[in-house]
């Protein structure tokens, strides 16, 4: 496969990707209203490792990865202490105490953060063009989100709100640069699977300390809120990290950390197409940018397998 092949390969997975993660804020708002914090996490991973099991099985068969030699479980328990509780329960937990605007404000530095843990914990180097292209993704995704920036409000009562909220995009920073580190020695879906099994344990214990109705009365919650369930284990967690993660075994984290930044351009873009949303032309150059500064971004560099 040729350089360029390589890049639209990368680009158009990374999009994809991206539209999966839009589908997101839908089925959290959905199932959130029915569900308590830790119940609707507890499902969420339970219906992704049910996704992504027949894979795991199959790897493994067809596999000799890791026959031998003690692996490191202790790290997976520390990805998803620290990666995946972060953006799951304390994300949530904040945004209920802070707004949908200071998020979109927050959620600007994740990649950021990505490129930063990319840079210590995995000794990367990025390219020349990353700094042009991760300021012009952040340019163009501000373009986006203008008027939630506008609306934001960082005032004291909101403070443990937004330190939640920061605390949470964190964590999926450190989640995708910890389990990058783990590729070394677990396959993609071995990270995603036992690192959401340890999540699905934890998420218990949160359910039933806090939870108004713990996660096993399984007849309290309605049709719609299961299908929001349905929609992030299946999608979000489940096809969309397999996808990100076999792009991570495959580019630095730098380079994906631009891609996160189609995100909010996508969202824009569903919004107008299923909701009828007037798009402003400041949202329209910013999107472009986005997306050229990802598709710059996605160029082979290290992508040493096809």
């Amino acid at each position: 496969m040729t350089g360029v092949s390589h890049q639209f390969r990368n680009w158009g997975l990374a999009c994809f990707v991206n539209f999966l993660w839009a589908a997101q804020y839908p089925a959290y708002k959905v199932a959130s209203d029915a569900m308590g914090i830790g119940a609707l996490n507890v499902w969420t991973f339970i219906i992704a490792v049910l996704v992504l099991l027949p894979v795991l099985i199959r790897e493994r068969r067809y596999s000799k990865r890791g026959a031998s030699g003690r692996k490191p479980w202790s790290s997976i328990v520390v990805l998803a202490t620290f990666g995946i509780i972060p953006p799951s329960i304390v994300l949530s937990w904040g945004i209920g105490r802070s707004t949908a605007s200071n998020a979109a404000i927050l959620s600007l530095a994740i990649p950021v953060m990505m490129a930063l843990m990319g840079i210590v914990m995995l000794k990367e180097r990025p390219q020349r063009f990353f700094i042009v292209s991760l300021a012009l993704a952040l340019v163009g995704t501000t373009l986006i989100s203008w008027d939630d920036i506008v609306s934001g409000s960082f005032a004291g009562n909101m403070l443990l709100g937004n330190a939640a909220i920061f605390i949470g995009g964190a964590g999926s920073a450190f989640y995708n640069a910890y389990g990058k580190r783990l590729l070394e020695v677990f396959s993609e879906i071995e990270v995603l699977v036992y690192s959401y099994v340890v999540g699905i344990l934890i998420c218990m214990v949160v359910s039933i300390i806090a939870d108004p109705v713990p996660f096993y009365v399984v007849t309290q919650w309605p049709l719609r809120a299961w299908l929001g369930v349905l929609v992030l284990g299946s999608m979000t967690w489940g096809l969309a990290m397999a996808l990100w993660f076999w792009l991570m075994k495959r580019l630095e984290l730098s380079q994906l950390a631009i891609m996160v930044y189609l995100l909010p351009a996508l969202g824009v873009a569903l919004s107008a197409v299923t909701l009828g949303e007037r798009i402003h032309l400041m949202q329209w150059v910013g999107a472009f940018v986005v997306f050229g500064s990802a598709y710059v971004s996605s160029a082979q560099g290290n992508d040493t397998q096809s």
